[in-house]
């Protein structure tokens, strides 16, 4: 218990609230999100919005947006509505708004001080009165939600995690045509909780190591990335659910003490971009038989990596891998009798990212309870 990092007072008020209340477990278990994640996906018409509108508004409004704009919606969304509208019963915050619709529905001296958080209003769960809210809000520079107490704008910051999550992953800086890790200052101002982690990994070659995601950091390191992540965020706690399907409430700080972290550096990550190492491409391209003229390229499809494929799980061909590290867009190429022609000029490649993962395998609700409560009494 010595050694254990202390609690903040606002982890303290939220936590010893949230385990004053009844164990509750999620309104959509993870199966049945699953479900729901790939019936959107598809498109599916078979959804009962009504009932999906009556239990999770904030989901059944996400699901109808990605129907609308045709952008498919990472399941881990799914997973936040779910959690947040859990709470938010826990609470009794039965006024649901959509700040899509009713962008004025908050009061000015909330939004302002949402804004200092770098927060984004997205849904509010609120009191009739209006006198305390649970706002679940989006973007990579800010935390997933907080609970205000308007009357005092005592705030609350919240991460809402599945069970096996990252904390966030950043594109890392684009590498040189030699293909070795780039550290700039930028990158370490903006994201400080990986300076370890990269430093571990300074000779990293991404060309030599693509195909393979790379897992070797030190315990320390990855701690460091977890847990500063979400300082850098203002967290307060993160809400997960356990083995059980209960909704728990961890402080951000103790992490560790409740999950296996890793560290994960991907040489191709989610976002490509134009070629920013043509060199690199060329060679490539003529080492697997492709023939270049005047920026067009032919190549044989048995000398590429392999498909792409649709994000989704329909399975559909979005493009031709020309690496792990190099595509082409299926729209952008033509397939003449086992040939692949495209213009050089259209190839995308995909950038490296790091990343901290977390992953509660065994956390049980009644241990986290007793665990905290033995800290609150003798605090």
């Amino acid at each position: 218990m010595n050694n254990i990092i202390p609690l903040t007072k606002p982890q303290k008020e939220i936590m010893s609230e949230f385990y004053s209340i009844a164990k509750t477990k999620v309104i959509y278990t993870k199966s049945e999100r699953n479900e729901l994640w790939h019936r959107a996906t598809r498109r599916s018409k078979e959804f009962n919005f009504d009932e999906l509108e009556k239990n999770c508004p904030a989901l059944a409004h996400q699901i109808k947006r990605s129907y609308e704009t045709g952008n498919n919606i990472q399941s881990a969304v799914f997973s936040e509505c779910v959690y947040a509208q859990t709470f938010a019963n826990m609470l009794m915050l039965n006024k649901f708004v959509n700040c899509y619709k009713t962008p004025d529905f908050i009061p000015e001296q909330v939004s302002n001080l949402l804004s200092s958080y770098n927060l984004t209003p997205r849904y509010v769960y609120s009191t009739e009165d209006k006198k305390r809210m649970l706002i679940q809000a989006g973007g990579c520079d800010g935390i997933d939600s907080a609970l205000i107490t308007v009357v005092d704008l005592q705030i609350y910051t919240i991460e809402f995690k599945e069970p096996g999550a990252k904390t966030s992953e950043p594109d890392l800086p684009k590498y040189e045509e030699d293909g070795k890790l780039k550290i700039t200052k930028d990158f370490l101002s903006r994201y400080p909780q990986f300076e370890e982690m990269l430093s571990e990994q300074k000779d990293l070659n991404f060309f030599e190591q693509m195909g393979n995601n790379i897992h070797k950091f030190s315990e320390e390191s990855v701690n460091i990335a977890v847990s500063n992540n979400y300082t850098k965020k203002y967290a307060d706690v993160v809400c997960t659910e356990d083995t059980s399907g209960y909704l728990v409430m961890l402080p951000i700080n103790q992490i560790s003490i409740w999950a296996d972290i890793e560290g994960e550096i991907r040489p191709a990550g989610r976002n490509n971009y134009d070629v920013w190492t043509p060199n690199a491409l060329e060679r490539f391209l003529l080492g697997n038989g492709a023939v270049i003229k005047s920026g067009e390229v032919s190549i044989p499809l048995s000398k590429l990596y392999g498909e792409r494929k649709e994000r989704g799980g329909n399975g559909a061909i979005s493009g031709y891998k020309i690496n792990p590290i190099f595509f082409i867009y299926k729209n952008d190429c033509i397939v003449k009798k086992e040939t692949v022609v495209f213009n050089i000029s259209k190839v995308r490649q995909l950038n490296p990212t790091i990343t901290g993962k977390m992953f509660f395998r065994k956390l049980n609700y009644d241990k986290v309870k007793e665990y905290y409560r033995m800290l609150f009494k003798g605090a």
